[in-house]
């Protein structure tokens, strides 16, 4: 975008034209007749055009200074739809007589002076042999660059010495600084009464040198939005377009503007009234107008508010009568209780004692219309169709929408996949576990008298792994049935709340079927998870972890009930899916996938207050209470209620308690544990064996101690009545909690609440390991494996004293008291509301963007790149390959013509770029036939080293290779030879003194870094940590660098991290200076008969040098050779068969070419669209295989057909 005085004090943005297809200049094309229909390379409906300037940057090898290469300008147009230039009428007298369309190319000016020092004042005596400055001095007049402008832009970083002027070491023209006279003001901005240079003027007040950016302002954003020229480019004729004047001030200065002999207008310095500014302060003119009406706007609407808050009801009663939310809540089992009458066959429905229950004054129902969908257990069978209608009836009168599954996929899917597999990895269990018989599911193992009614008869058996795949197909089937009939109800903004593990893959099936039936998006979608989530480790060894990850991942908000399992969720994340977090506004945490974000929220919940007070004042809960008193009269009672699974630690929790009685005796007269163990039936063979043990326990107890110190008893179900449970709280004086794995259990929270009258609280001795430790904060923390540690916290529970109880019990009371279940789901619905607010600004920002009026500059300008940026069309290349004589094709090699593998962050299973890659066998004989062709020159770019890419593919006749970032290269192998000859490039750099700093720095490293190595190439020094551990690898790389700058700063290197590699290496290599020397070299063959055919494709950001070494060939081909930097030296690294042409060794002086009026066409393609400096992209590495296969064939019908995975595989054992 940017272009530099030259040295004569005259300033013109354009140079040569490079076409594209769609000029008029086709017709001079040799061979068959070109139709611009096939010659236009787009494919993306949303423009007709596509234009890019050459990058350039001045350094010290580019002297004299304020000159750089004349910018390229690409344009791609279909004529059949060009319109008559912006801002004509068909009647002017100065619109141009072609009817084609009008190219706006907008440029900027810099100015860079690097600061050596020679005989004269920064070399500026070249442009003043006599040396007594009077030509500088006039040099400088014309520029425009004085020390008024210089002063006004608050420079401080200059150049100077003892014998010439001072001057910034970058300057760009930035005319509308300051100014303040209101005769300076153009006229367009006079018409609207704004002054243009006042904008301006508060946005860079500190300064516009790219070395002084002060005021903590982005330096990237204060550049992006510098004023900028524009000249219209006749498509048709590739010609500039004089534009008319637009005042009668700029209609009597017409006479006064120089152009050159070619007809391009020459700019002045930092010339504010210059005509090439004129679209800019149009721009800039209706932009302050719209910023204006939208302040009237603003103040408009801020005085009917205040008029509201003042009294008036009208803007209150508007807000009443909008719609209510609809929220969908969905789990797999309802929150309520379904009984049938046996008398009768009557069905009954009530709400349980769930926190996703409706409770009759929640604010969070009185906010909103909610639903629940999900299935439901009965104590009847559901024999017929007639039940289930009954159930769907009755449930539909609270709002409850129930489904029905087969018996056998409802198996498969609970008691199969839920609880054989996803809740005993969710609890961190791992395979090896799993085959333990303790966690086996037996339905015929049952604790007591009851029988088991369920249909699993193969579970009987040990684990076998082989049934994990039926059981996911069930659970498949179960969320894809759930999406369905969601999908069926929800309407545009009604919000879907998924709860729980066991629909892990709705959010990502309901999205998918919202797309099937409404083609968008319709509804925000929340999951939470009511259980841990485990370490990364665990998830990785389910086969399907990844697809449930993805499933999670299409919700909006992920929310946990504490920071571990938010944290464990996050790692697993990155390690097998490849996805990062970062912290958004608020303190909320996000993770970007599929260009989007999705909040990851923890949010705690705690008791029903009402409920619970409610429980405490009947009758039943007052006797119960003591009755527990009247029976263990003078003895300190310690309560405990769990689960009887093995993860519930109820054995440590026994063992400790029989401990506590042998090493303190005087405790067994005042002390007694009343345990209640739960068999829900859920995990049977866990029940029977953990059931077993407790047994065990309990009778040794009472045989060593007496039956006065335990109570114990067993209750089936999963929970203890709420009377009997509350009677318990309030009789007790500590509750002990020795969980090993689970989630968030609410009874030591309901435990804190009931305690809250006492006159001496109780206190919760917690488990480390329970997610409610991390709740209360004046529980006492134990580890159920530290014996001694939890015997010494139970001994200090029991002996606290009144003062320290009531505080520790203050510190939890407002928590519990006012974290309902209502509270809960309205913070949850804060963080996605938080989320939507965050996406609806993005599209209102979006929507604002498409209004010119309202973009600044560097919006303006990104918004009509983007919409420029087109899809490259096959059908053009084959036109202008086919029409061409002297092509040069270079081509990137890993992501490019190798195609990559699925990404995956954990370095050490992606295959992405792995050393031995190949291309596909399609692209290898494509690739073969072009460079059969004499007129070609085909080269392959790697960043790879030589051995690789020589193995890969360097058997291919007439293709040349370049390896290590073009640092050394091999010219094209001609048919008949057998050894490549190799040379590189001499970059000034003492590669065996690097070496000597830099290998013992990363020997270092990698005898730290298990799975890092370092790799040695010709012009460069990696560090690979490809397979290390994702997160600490890239931590260590990071450290790397910084020891490596620090050691390595009298060098002249720079660093690379990429891909997995910390790379050393010189600080001129790039993938460019090899591009640029083929191009020179082709261009001066045959008596510099040049190149009109450029084709460059590459896949990231080292390949954008490949992209802008073409712009600069072509710009240097013009009249600008004979400021040509020479490639680097050449020295031949190996022996082999030397090509017939040794041109690669000596640089010819000239690359002038003898015919600058014949077309040349040249594409710059990117692999994906992104940022870049190419002129077109395609999608992937597929679409390049596809295009290479077509130009070998010359036929666009042709198509590269991708070979599978399994086919490939198969080769290796054949």
């Amino acid at each position: 975008e940017e272009a530099a005085a030259s040295g004569d004090g005259t300033m013109t943005p354009l140079g040569r034209n490079v076409l594209q297809p769609g000029s008029s200049e086709d017709k001079a094309l040799p061979g068959e007749e070109l139709s611009k229909r096939v010659m236009m390379g787009i494919e993306d409906s949303r423009s007709d055009w596509y234009a890019s300037s050459v990058e350039m940057v001045t350094c010290p090898d580019t002297y004299p200074i304020w000159r750089t290469r004349r910018p390229v300008v690409l344009v791609l147009t279909d004529p059949s739809k060009a319109n008559v230039a912006d801002g004509m009428d068909a009647d002017d007298e100065n619109e141009p007589t072609s009817s084609s369309g009008v190219f706006h190319h907008h440029y900027r000016y810099l100015v860079v002076t690097p600061g050596a020092e020679t005989e004269g004042a920064h070399g500026l005596n070249k442009f003043d042999p006599d040396g007594d400055m009077d030509d500088i001095s006039s040099m400088l007049d014309k520029t425009k660059i004085s020390s008024g402008s210089l002063t006004r832009l608050g420079l401080d970083v200059m150049t100077s010495n003892d014998s010439g002027p001072s001057f910034p070491v970058s300057l760009w023209e930035n005319p509308f600084l300051a100014e303040k006279d209101e005769t300076m003001k153009d006229p367009f901005s006079r018409e609207f009464s704004i002054n243009s240079s006042a904008g301006a003027l508060s946005m860079y007040s500190e300064a516009t040198s790219i070395r002084n950016m002060g005021g903590g302002v982005d330096p990237e954003f204060m550049l992006g939005n510098l004023p900028y020229r524009t000249l219209d480019v006749d498509i048709a004729t590739a010609s500039i377009v004089k534009t008319p004047p637009f005042s009668s001030i700029e209609r009597m200065d017409e006479d006064s503007l120089e152009y050159t002999e070619d007809g391009i207008l020459i700019d002045n310095w930092n010339g504010c009234e210059d005509v090439t500014y004129r679209p800019y302060r149009v721009r800039e003119g209706l932009k302050a107008k719209s910023e204006e009406e939208e302040r009237e706007e603003e103040e408009r609407d801020a005085e009917m508010i205040s008029a509201a808050s003042e009294g008036d009801t009208t803007m209150m009663a508007l807000e009443a009568e909008k719609p209510r939310r609809r929220i969908f809540i969905v789990c797999y089992h309802l929150p309520v209780i379904v009984s049938k009458n046996p008398n009768t066959g009557e069905w009954q429905a009530c709400w349980a004692e769930s926190l996703l229950a409706k409770t009759a004054n929640s604010s969070f129902v009185s906010s909103c219309d909610a639903h629940w969908v999900g299935t439901v257990t009965t104590n009847s069978p559901i024999v017929d169709m007639a039940d289930q209608l009954a159930l769907r009836s009755l449930l539909a009168t609270m709002d409850c929408t129930v489904l029905f599954f087969d018996e056998s996929i409802r198996d498969a899917h609970y008691k199969g996949f839920c609880k054989q597999v996803l809740w005993l990895a969710f609890h961190h269990v791992d395979l090896l576990d799993m085959s333990d018989p303790g966690f086996s599911f037996d339905l015929d193992a049952t604790p007591t008298k009851r029988q088991a009614d369920g249909t699993l008869f193969d579970l009987r058996s040990s684990w076998d792994q082989r049934q994990v795949g039926p059981w996911f197909e069930a659970f498949k089937i179960v969320n894809q049935t759930f999406a369905v009939e969601v999908a069926k109800m929800v309407q545009p903004e009604d919000i879907v709340w998924v709860h729980d593990y066991h629909l892990s893959l709705l959010p990502q099936m309901l999205g998918d079927e919202e797309k099937k039936t409404k083609s968008v998006r319709l509804t925000k979608k929340i999951f939470f998870l009511h259980i841990p989530f485990p370490v990364s480790m665990i998830f990785k060894e389910m086969e399907c972890g990844p697809a449930i990850l993805e499933g999670i991942l299409h919700a909006d908000v992920v929310g946990f009930h504490g920071f571990t399992e938010a944290r464990h969720f996050l790692s697993s994340a990155k390690r097998i899916l490849g996805v990062s977090h970062e912290s958004l506004e608020g303190g909320l945490i996000g993770v970007k996938y599929q260009k989007r974000t999705i909040v990851v929220t923890m949010s705690s919940v705690s008791v029903e207050p009402y409920m619970v007070d409610a429980v405490m004042q009947l009758p039943t809960t007052i006797d119960a209470e003591a009755a527990l008193r009247s029976k263990h009269a003078g003895r300190m009672i310690i309560a405990g209620l769990d689960v009887a699974q093995y993860l519930s630690g109820v054995g440590l929790k026994l063992i400790a308690y029989e401990q506590l009685l042998h090493d303190s005796p005087t405790w067994r007269d005042t002390i007694v544990l009343v345990q209640r163990c739960l068999i829900p039936g859920a995990r049977q063979l866990d029940e029977a064996n953990t059931i077993r043990e407790i047994r065990l326990k309990v009778d040794r107890i009472k045989t060593k101690y007496g039956d006065a110190v335990i109570d114990y008893e067993e209750v089936f179900g999963s929970t203890l009545p709420v009377d009997q449970r509350l009677a318990l709280w309030k009789a007790s004086d500590c509750l002990f909690n020795t969980e090993v794995r689970c989630g968030l259990n609410l009874w030591p929270l309901e435990y804190v609440y009931a305690q809250k009258e006492s006159d001496l609280p109780g206190i919760v001795i917690a488990s480390e390991f329970s997610l409610v430790f991390g709740i209360l904060n004046g529980a006492l923390r134990i580890s159920p494996f530290a014996i001694k540690e939890t015997l010494a916290t139970i001994d200090t529970a029991l002996t606290m004293s009144k003062v320290e109880r009531e505080g520790r019990h203050l510190r939890d009371i407002e928590f519990v008291s006012s974290s309902s279940s209502a509270q809960w789901m309205q913070n949850v619905l804060r963080d996605l509301r938080d989320q939507s607010i965050d996406d609806q600004r993005n599209v209102e920002s979006e929507q604002k963007l498409l209004s010119p009026e309202s973009q600044n500059v560097a919006e303006f300008l990104a918004i009509e790149r983007d919409e420029q940026f087109t899809r490259l069309d096959p059908k053009s290349i084959i036109s202008a390959y086919k029409s061409t004589s002297r092509r040069v094709i270079a081509l990137d090699f890993n992501g490019t013509i190798v195609i990559k593998e699925a990404v995956d962050s954990f370095l050490k299973r992606d295959a992405i770029g792995s050393a031995g890659d190949a291309p596909p066998q399609a692209v290898c004989q494509s690739l073969e036939k072009l460079c059969a062709d004499p007129q070609n020159t085909v080269f392959v770019v790697s960043g790879d080293n030589k051995e690789n890419v020589e193995k890969a593919i360097g058997n291919i006749p007439g293709l040349g290779l370049a390896a290590s970032n073009g640092s050394c290269f091999s010219p094209p192998l001609m048919n008949g030879d057998s050894t490549r000859t190799w040379f590189a490039l001499d970059l000034g750099v003492d590669w065996d003194s690097v070496k000597k700093v830099a290998i013992p720095l990363m020997s270092k490293f990698t005898a730290r870094t298990n799975g890092s190595f370092i790799k040695l190439a010709h012009s460069s020094l990696g560090w690979s940590y490809y397979s290390c551990d994702p997160e600490f690898g890239s931590l260590q790389a990071k450290y790397l660098v910084v020891e490596l700058e620090r050691e390595l700063a009298a060098y002249d290197v720079r660093f690379v991290n990429l891909k997995g590699i910390v790379e050393v290496i010189p600080r001129r290599l790039n993938k460019g200076i090899i591009v640029k020397k083929i191009l020179r070299d082709i261009a001066a063959r045959d008596n510099n008969a040049g190149v009109d055919f450029v084709l460059c494709m590459g896949d990231d950001i080292s390949d954008e040098k490949m992209f802008t070494s073409v712009f600069s060939f072509v710009s240097e081909m013009d009249e600008d050779y004979p400021n040509v930097v020479p490639s680097p030296p050449v020295t031949q690294l190996s022996q082999g068969t030397l090509p017939a042409s040794q041109s690669f060794l000596v640089e010819a002086p000239s690359v002038r070419c003898t015919d600058l009026t014949a077309p040349m066409f040249a594409f710059t393609v990117a692999v994906g669209k992104k940022p870049t400096h190419a002129s077109q992209y395609v999608d992937g590495a597929e679409d390049v295989a596809d295009l290479l296969v077509k130009m070998a064939t010359g036929s666009a019908d042709a198509f590269f057909r991708r070979e599978k995975e399994a086919d490939r595989q198969l080769k290796h054992f054949v």
